[in-house]
């Protein structure tokens, strides 16, 4: 899983493993805690050789070179997915609207079970600061 502290990466991280996928999660050094604390094992330098990649920093290309031939790569923006190469399947995430699965997926964020960085939680009228501030780890909970 490529950018798996981020906030994509970590519910896919998370999902995976609650699939009983092992899961490595490439992250910033300064990030190993958070990504095993979502079940997963962690590197900060990947080695080529992974069946499979989920491609959540959209790296690409680079992460093609991951891969063992034959592997699988799955990015998450259609029609900017890297070509197939050496056996290798490409594939991108299509989303479409799902009211009842992303009422369980918030359901499962609230209870904890699938992770969510808050870096804090700001008041409308704090929302375009916070919108600024998104480089930082976490996001923003923005409450009326």
């Amino acid at each position: 899983m490529t950018g798996a502290a981020g906030a994509v990466g970590a519910n896919v991280t998370v999902l995976a493993h609650h699939r009983g996928w092992q899961v490595t999660g490439l992250a910033r050094t300064g990030d190993e805690e958070f990504v095993r604390g979502l079940g997963a094992g962690f590197t900060a330098h990947a080695e080529p050789e992974w069946d499979a990649v989920v491609d959540c920093a959209q790296l690409n290309e680079q992460a093609l070179t991951l891969l063992r031939d034959g592997g699988t790569y799955v990015g998450l923006r259609p029609g900017l997915a890297p070509p197939e190469e050496r056996g290798i399947s490409v594939a991108s995430v299509v989303t479409a609207f799902d009211g009842p699965r992303l009422a369980d997926l918030l359901s499962r964020t609230a209870s904890g079970e699938l992770a969510a960085r808050v870096h804090a939680v700001v008041t409308l009228d704090q929302a375009a600061d916070a919108h600024r501030a998104t480089a930082l780890s976490g996001r923003y909970i923005i409450c009326p």
